[in-house]
């Protein structure tokens, strides 16, 4: 039992580390977008087009080695190896400053291409496809520097050092948002240039906190032990290459096939409203809100999910090396039970929520609209939640061909679907698309590691429902004050972050409160809330920290 619960402070620990560098960053993030809009204003369109493209080419650049770095580097350091973890640590450099530069040619190369499918037909004729092209060559630069970055990562990520893994989350995006906001505002107010100027400076911002980044990493890094470096690897640099390249090629794989339905969803978006009869002023303005108004916000929930699928890999690692199937076990009931009770009180609230919370970031940017498809978002975010987790562990335990077959369905699945929901509901087709292949995700995954390691999906769904019920008050609440004739545009955004800051301090600790007398607290981190357990949870997260 003893081994148990330290197996679930280590796991819990760990995510939460990650989680607190990527929780900073996503509120750094969310500061910098009040001032951003007011600078760039109408131009953050092509902000939002440049890293929607960005996004997807950058999963193939990475084509997953970050993570075959952190589960080799896990690998030997379990087995003290640590001259091959060297190794590991030089080939996979190489390896990653090619792919980025090869990634980066080819985004420039295709960038006048990629602006004429992004850009409605009808405003082709504009300045929109010259602005959408210079973005897009712009942030080019980046699939050199992040990539390079990410190798920094893997390596720390696979020591479970999550401690500096997170520091330099939070330092990229201070560098970030700093150059970002500095130079666009020059841009501007100084030299009085076009607005477009600040989504340019926007997009260059991601090439210069990464190299910002790496400058810290090349100074902090130090050699993982010093008698590592007195004898040479056992292993070649070819074995190690092959070994890279093997435990990358499901990411890799993976990535291209969630790059290609992303592209897909982003080149055919336009053309599917069309034939909706969306005209095309209202498709860039849905455009620009789902890929930045929204997704900025939406992007808060992923934080907990990104956390434990930093955590899973050198842990679960860890486990399948030393075959303890028993630990494989304990560490997937405890990422999704963690993952739900800490993601749906958080995505419930927002949803309930939206309104005031769109308002108080955008003000009364399309109220009416982002409100609606910010809601939205939210609720796939939810399923998106489950189903990353999910497929990291898939990968993580060695089920990576089940994977692969899985991710060729729903690529499959979207490719047939997508378009002809958006002609037949518009915008409304891109939600139902979305969350339908989140849900063929979940179903084809809980399956597969089912026939492996027998979860008992009565027990997990008992586990789940507890935590759902702990969200009851919060509807309850959200029901009641859409009934008072409150309008939130009628305020200043000052008063309706705090009123909204008071309801959600008010819901999470209703929430707090069932789910602590359900027992579901217990389940989740070892103990109950009680005021020695919470301060001994601080003091023992310090520590691990």
């Amino acid at each position: 039992m003893e081994d148990k619960r330290r197996v679930k402070q280590s796991l819990i620990a760990g995510a939460l580390t990650g989680s607190a560098g990527i929780f900073i960053t996503k509120a750094l993030s969310l500061l910098y977008v009040i001032p951003f809009n007011e600078i760039a204003q109408d131009a953050t369109v092509f902000y939002s087009y440049a890293y929607t493209v960005y996004d997807a080419l950058l999963q193939v650049c990475l084509s997953g080695f970050p993570y075959a770095i952190a589960t080799l580097v896990a690998k030997y350091a379990t087995k003290n190896d640590y001259s091959t973890v060297e190794l590991v640590k030089k080939v996979s450099k190489a390896i990653l400053l090619v792919l980025g530069v090869v990634c980066c040619f080819i985004m420039i190369a295709f960038s006048k291409i990629l602006a004429i499918q992004i850009i409605p037909s009808e405003l082709q004729s504009s300045s929109y496809l010259h602005y959408t092209q210079i973005v897009l060559i712009i942030l080019a630069f980046a699939l050199v520097f992040v990539p390079y970055l990410s190798y920094y990562r893997g390596v720390y990520q696979g020591l479970k050092e999550m401690k500096v893994y997170a520091f330099t989350q939070v330092l990229e995006q201070t560098i970030r948002i700093t150059f970002l906001l500095a130079a666009s505002s020059l841009c501007v107010y100084v030299f009085d240039m076009d607005r477009i100027w600040a989504a340019y400076m926007g997009v260059l911002s991601t090439s210069v906190s990464a190299i910002g980044t790496i400058i810290y990493f090349i100074y902090h890094n130090k050699s993982i032990s010093s008698n590592a470096l007195a004898k040479d690897s056992t292993i070649g640099k070819t074995e190690i290459f092959k070994e890279l390249v093997k435990t990358a090629v499901p990411y890799l794989l993976s990535s291209l096939m969630f790059s290609s339905s992303g592209m897909f969803v982003l080149l055919v978006f336009a053309d599917g409203l069309e034939l909706y009869g969306t005209d095309g002023t209202l498709i860039t303005i849905y455009q620009g809100i789902i890929n930045y108004q929204a997704s900025k916000l939406s992007s808060i929930p992923t934080i907990i999910m990104t956390g434990f699928c930093l955590v899973i890999i050198p842990h679960i690692t860890e486990a399948v090396t030393n075959r303890d199937n028993l630990k494989v076990q304990q560490l997937i009931d405890k990422i999704l039970q963690t993952v739900n009770y800490l993601s749906v009180p958080l995505i419930c609230f927002m949803i309930f929520y939206s309104r005031e919370i769109y308002y108080i970031m955008y003000g009364t940017y399309h109220l009416d609209i982002g409100a609606s498809l910010l809601a939205k978002t939210l609720a796939c975010q939810l399923l998106m939640n489950v189903a990353g987790v999910l497929n990291s562990l898939m990968i993580a335990i060695q089920m990576r061909k089940r994977y692969l077959f899985l991710e060729s369905l729903r690529l499959i699945f979207m490719l047939v679907i997508f378009k002809p929901c958006l002609a037949r509901f518009g915008v409304n087709g891109y939600f139902i698309a979305l969350a339908s292949e989140y849900i063929l995700l979940i179903v084809g995954a809980l399956l597969i590691v089912n026939s492996t390691y027998n979860i008992s999906f009565k027990n997990l769904f008992d586990k789940f429902t507890k935590s759902w019920i702990g969200c009851v008050p919060m509807f309850v609440l959200a029901a009641l004050s859409n009934n008072i004739s409150f309008v939130v545009e009628h305020n200043s955004r000052l008063v309706i972050l705090i009123i909204t800051g008071i309801m959600f301090i008010i819901d999470i600790g209703l929430f707090g409160y069932i789910t602590n007398k359900l027992g579901v607290v217990e389940e989740v981190f070892g103990e109950k809330f009680t005021k020695s357990s919470i301060n001994k949870l601080v003091n023992r997260f310090v520590k691990k920290s």
